[in-house]
């Protein structure tokens, strides 16, 4: 299977020269240690969300985590050494996201990611997977 970064090349040239200046954006001279998410389930009934891990060299197996009524849970993902990070997905029922691992290209230490999955929040629809800006570990 090729990578993100084989298939983005593969596009064609309008897609190259738009993000050309973007396809080192996951280079880092520190590690990804691991990657948290925050699972919440704002819903009256039990749920299972799903999340899949993506490198740039491979995309981790689905991991799949049932939270109870209106609750949240804190799941710990960790990708093998050296690894660099390009996306979280995440699906619940018949909602699917992704969340970009951007602007870890200048970050000289270990690191962690976080982020958070919210299904029915404030009493509605919406549903959102979201990342944080906090890289600490």
């Amino acid at each position: 299977m090729p990578s993100r970064r084989e298939a983005l090349l593969t596009a064609g040239p309008l897609l190259s020269s738009t993000l050309a200046g973007c396809l080192d954006t996951f280079r880092t001279s520190g590690s990804l240690q691991e990657v948290q998410v925050e699972l919440h389930n704002g819903n009256g009934e039990p749920h299972t969300f799903h999340l899949a891990l993506e490198l740039e060299s491979e995309i981790m197996e689905w991991e799949s985590y049932s939270v109870d009524t209106e609750t949240a849970k804190s799941v710990v993902m960790t990708p093998p050494e050296d690894s660099s990070p390009v996306a979280l997905h995440g699906a619940v029922d018949d909602f699917a996201a992704d969340v970009e691992f951007l602007g870890v290209d200048n970050i000289d230490e270990d690191y962690c990611l976080h982020t958070s999955f919210y299904y029915r929040l404030d009493d509605g629809d919406r549903t959102q997977l979201a990342q944080s800006a906090d890289i600490r570990c």
